[in-house]
């Protein structure tokens, strides 16, 4: 038997190789509360040297990672800054505004790269912003319970960003 590799076998195997050096470029985290299971899928980013956080301007609107925007999944129905959101799967983006930043809920998904949603949000919610003990290079989320209540936490750079949201 003859093995015959051909120029576009060689391709897929360093587009494998090339992907698998660069690191995790996805994101998950996942938490039950109340027996309902809610999870989050996000691209993430590296800083490179930048500060995207700190140069982020009031009216600037985030997809909160990269890549395919980022989704949260949930079994159970959530409660959103007094908004009840149905189970079901939304896009989560962050918008920068006078005072701080809001996580806001877009019921589009599947989006990948842009357009990035300004308008059509059916649920938003304050974060509370804080400075990390440590300088985090590559965009973290994660969710865990709060006393019943889902605690998200997005690290990147300096910054920590926290919130919590009820989930039915």
């Amino acid at each position: 038997m003859k093995l015959r590799i051909t120029s576009s076998t060689l391709m897929i195997v360093w587009l494998c190789v090339a992907a698998c050096a660069q690191g995790p470029i996805r994101g998950t985290t996942e938490v039950s509360i109340n027996g309902k299971t809610v999870s989050i899928d996000y691209g993430r980013p590296s800083l490179k040297g930048r500060d995207m956080l700190g140069q982020a301007t009031p009216g600037t609107v985030w997809r909160l990672g990269m890549n395919k925007a980022t989704e949260i999944t949930s079994t159970g129905d959530l409660d959103v800054g007094g908004t009840t959101l149905k189970a079901g799967k939304y896009t989560l983006w962050a918008k920068k505004t006078s005072t701080g930043w809001m996580l806001a809920f877009h019921p589009k998904t599947g989006i990948w790269g842009m357009p990035v949603m300004t308008e059509g949000f059916v649920a938003q919610m304050p974060l509370t912003q804080a400075a990390a003990n440590a300088s985090v290079e590559q965009l973290t989320i994660t969710l865990s319970d709060g006393g019943g209540k889902a605690q998200i936490k997005v690290e990147w750079g300096t910054a920590v960003l926290t919130g919590s949201f009820g989930v039915k």
